[in-house]
């Protein structure tokens, strides 16, 4: 019942100003009923980075152009894919197959961590921890980092904090309030982060 009334809130507040918003739009963004196709990325490793934008409601309420982020965990060999961890809307902290991922969206950008490799697969621990649990709606107050629920980017953002030792920090401006960020982690602010680089981008 919570999800359905900030849906309607979302709605309420934001529908008389976004320009081709509608309720298909929220359809896609919560059950994926667009797909989009890209090549699958070669040069995948265990703790980047996965992002997605896409041309929906959602793409005017979350601040800056990517809108979702994910963590790479392991390569499935059973589906011939890797997985991610992602903390998405309406689900939770679930676990995703790469390539379905990449299909929600119609620009797809893969970065990579500026950490040794222990660093990446301490991350990946601590975000496989924090399965199953909820969506944390809160996208403004400053985010905790042991929290009992996650959005996308708090959940890398506390991921990788925790895995070097909270030495790697990558909210963009490092929790600083912002206008436009509050005191939120944006997945444009970890994007943006200078530990982090961009080794893939497609725009179907």
């Amino acid at each position: 019942m919570r999800k359905l009334g900030i849906i309607a809130v979302v709605f309420l507040l934001l529908g008389a100003t976004v320009p081709g918003a509608s309720a298909g739009d929220l359809l896609n963004y919560i059950w994926d009923t667009r797909t989009y196709q890209h090549p699958y990325p070669t040069d995948v490793q265990p703790g980047d980075l996965v992002y997605g934008h896409s041309p929906d409601l959602f793409n005017a309420i979350i601040p800056g152009y990517w809108i979702h982020v994910a963590i790479v965990a392991w390569y499935n060999e059973s589906i011939n894919d890797w997985m991610v961890i992602e903390a998405k809307i309406g689900k939770g902290v679930i676990i995703s197959p790469l390539s379905e991922f990449l299909s929600r969206y119609d620009v797809v950008a893969l970065q990579r961590v500026m950490v040794d490799d222990a660093t990446k697969q301490r991350a990946i621990q601590f975000a496989y921890q924090q399965l199953g649990k909820p969506y944390n709606y809160d996208y403004i107050s400053k985010p905790d980092v042991y929290d009992d629920k996650y959005y996308c980017s708090q959940l890398v953002w506390a991921a990788y904090l925790v895995a070097s030792g909270f030495t790697v920090n990558l909210d963009e401006n490092d929790g600083a309030w912002s206008w436009t960020y509050f005191y939120s982690v944006a997945p444009q602010e970890v994007y943006d982060d200078p530990m982090t680089y961009t080794i893939y981008k497609h725009e179907a």
